[in-house]
C-alpha cells in the first residue's frame, strides 16, 4: 500500500500531497471481525474519498456502532463514518472543508480540536493530534 504524506502550504486554503511512505497492510478489510476489536480508527488523507465507497467497510462500521464499540475518525475519516450513516444525532468535528457533509447526513459541527459524543471520538486535522489521542486513552482506559 501506498502512503502519502499532506500537510498545508502556507496562504493555501487546502493541504499538498507528497508520496509517503510503502505500508504492509496485515489484514484486508474483508477479515476484519468487530468481535476482535474494541474501537475503530480512521485516519484522514484522500483514503476515506475512496474507502467510503467499500461496502465490506461500511458494514464494519455500522457493527461496530450496533455493538456499542468506539469509533474514532481524523480529518477526513469522518467521510467513512457519515457514508455508513452512523452520524445522525452527533456532535461531530473533522477537516473543515468536510463539515457540510457532516450536517447533510445530519450531524452537528464543532469546531474544536478533539470532540466526543457518546463512543465517538472525532478531530480535525494532523494538528489535533495531542487532544485527539488524549481523549483516545483517557477513554479507552475507563
Amino acid at each position: 500500500m501506498n502512503g502519502v504524506i499532506h500537510d498545508f502550504y502556507p496562504g493555501w486554503n487546502t493541504y499538498i500531497e507528497k508520496p509517503g511512505y510503502l505500508i504492509q497492510a496485515d489484514l484486508a478489510i474483508g477479515q476484519v471481525k468487530a468481535a476482535d476489536y474494541e474501537a475503530l480508527l480512521l485516519i484522514g488523507g484522500r483514503a476515506p474519498e475512496f474507502l467510503r465507497h467499500n461496502e465490506k467497510l461500511l458494514k464494519i462500521v455500522q457493527e461496530f456502532h450496533r455493538k456499542g464499540k468506539w469509533l474514532f475518525a481524523i480529518c477526513h475519516g469522518i467521510q467513512v463514518l457519515l457514508a455508513a450513516g452512523v452520524c445522525r444525532g452527533r456532535r461531530l468535528t473533522c477537516y473543515e472543508n468536510v463539515r457540510l457533509e457532516v450536517a447533510q447526513c445530519g450531524g452537528t459541527w464543532i469546531n474544536k480540536q478533539s470532540v466526543v459524543d457518546g463512543k465517538f471520538i472525532t478531530a480535525q486535522t494532523w494538528q489535533s493530534h495531542p487532544e485527539f489521542y488524549r481523549d483516545i486513552f483517557k477513554h479507552l482506559s475507563r
